[in-house]
Parts: structure tokens; sequence; C-alpha cells
């Protein structure tokens, strides 16, 4: 794995961050690959995935346009290792350390959680330097924000701030940045104490509700196995015992 990416998992949790602030961490060929591959090495015991950044000034520039004003880099595979983010099957939290530029933004709204620091900007300056957005980026911000939010972003080229991003919904939680690492850890143990098997279920008939495409018989197999699992008797139980539940996926 290059020195621009990091990826480690531990106690349940993977966190893949970003160490390049002197390119404003942009993703090339090589930071794609890497991602593309901590991604397939997903060990069945971890449950959340965090991505961040080791900077305190620059979340992610997106895809690095070195590279694509070159052809050595395009949009598609960008999207390509966007898309695996926002169908893996655990939830994922986007920790934005500091600004947020292009293809970040995308990358943070693939995400199912994102968590900010106080001071930090959005902004995806595509029309602003004479490149259209790629089509399934366009599609997934637009589904996800709305059609006058994505005009906004995407159109417009507008700049947000932390204060806008919250009032807007692009951000959960906006904190001051000396909490922001501990507080994504928290929300991370918080995932983490909840039942995998009703979190992952529930994730997955949400992104098919989003994509127009939910399949009953399948929302109602995973609702009535969750019914039927071991991990709920245990949750009723350890709420009637007033003590934290011991869930074991099954």
């Amino acid at each position: 794995m290059p020195d621009t990416v990091s990826f480690e998992q531990q106690d349940g949790i993977a966190t893949l961050s970003f160490n390049n602030p002197a390119r404003r961490n942009a993703l090339g060929s090589e930071e794609l690959d890497a991602i593309e591959k901590a991604l397939g090495t997903l060990d069945a015991a971890t449950r959340v995935l965090l991505i961040t950044s080791s900077d305190d000034r620059i979340f992610c520039a997106g895809a690095d346009l070195t590279q694509i004003l070159d052809g050595s880099l395009n949009g598609d595979r960008f999207q390509s290792v966007t898309n695996q983010i926002a169908e893996l099957s655990i939830p994922t939290i986007a920790v934005l350390t500091g600004n947020v530029f292009g293809g970040g933004a995308e990358l943070a709204l693939s995400c199912d959680f994102r968590l900010g620091r106080e001071g930090i900007t959005m902004r995806i300056p595509a029309a602003a330097i004479g490149l259209c957005y790629p089509v399934q980026g366009i599609e997934r911000l637009t589904r996800r924000l709305g059609v006058s939010l994505a005009r906004r972003l995407l159109v417009a080229a507008e700049t947000f701030s932390a204060d806008d991003m919250l009032a807007l919904r692009l951000v959960d939680r906006i904190v001051p940045a000396a909490q922001l690492r501990s507080e994504a850890d928290s929300y991370a143990r918080a995932l983490l104490a909840l039942a995998p098997m009703a979190v992952t279920s529930m994730l997955t008939i949400i992104r098919q509700l989003e994509l127009g495409e939910l399949d009953q018989q399948t929302a109602a197999d995973l609702a009535m196995a969750c019914s039927e699992s071991e991990d709920v008797q245990e949750g009723i139980l350890a709420q009637r015992e007033k003590r934290t539940a011991n869930f074991k996926n099954r």
C-alpha cells in the first residue's frame, strides 16, 4: 500500500486514511487501487468503516486532476471506488477533518454518516474548470441531496461552510476540531454495540429504497430473519435486565 493511504482494522472498526496533504489528498490510480484492495480485505469481524484524513486542513480533493488531464485516470475509475464504498454491507462514516473538494465531496456523500469539524468548507468546482461531473456521481448526489441542492453543488459550484453543511444535511454533525476524532470513534463504537444483523438488514433495505429498487421479498426475508434471530431474543432480554446486550450476529 502506498504511503499516501493507510488502512487498519482493530476491534471491529476499520479505518481508511488519506495521507498526502501536499496534493490535497487527491486520489490517483495508485491510491484508488490501494483503497479498492483495502475494501476487498475487510474482515468478517469488521462492522464499521471510518474514512478520514491524517491532515486537519484537507479531507480529500477527489480524483487527481493531473492524471485526469494526462489520460492516465478517468472519472469512471474514481466512480467505481465510490460505488464500492456506497454498496458496502457495513455502516461507513466519513470523518471530515478538513476541507472537502471535488470528488472528495461525493466520496463523503457515498458514506452512510458524515461528521465534520468546525470551520471546514465543501465545494465541487467541476463547472468552474470546464468538467462535467461523472454521470453516476451526478445521479448519486441528486438522489441523496435532491435536485435543488445538487444544482447548487454541481451547476453553480457553490462553496458551503460548515454551518451550511449542517443546515443542508450535507453532514450529520459538526464538532470542534479537538473533539472530532474521539467523536467519530465514539459513534463507531455505538454502532458496534447494535445488533449487526438488524443494522445490515436495514442498510440493505434503505439502499434499495434510495435506488427505487426495493425487492419486497428480500426485504421481508431480511426482516423475518431478524425477528427469528437469537440476537433479537438477547436484545429484548438485555432491555428487561437493564444490561448491555451481547449480540452474536445469529
